[in-house]
């Protein structure tokens, strides 16, 4: 049976952008993807809560 989720190396070719930045991301797996912004979320939250915003 065939995906029909592209390979995560398609997915920046299929986009075609013209930033490194968001071409490196595309090429990411999506686990490391779901781990970054999980960690990029968290530290936002305790850089909130350290300046007394939550």
């Amino acid at each position: 049976m065939e995906s029909d989720a592209a390979a995560p190396d398609d997915r920046a070719d299929a986009v075609g952008t013209d930033s490194p930045i968001v071409d490196r991301w595309l090429a990411l797996d999506r686990g490391w993807q779901a781990l970054a912004l999980g960690l990029a979320v968290v530290g936002a939250h305790a850089a909130g809560q350290a300046a007394g915003l939550f």
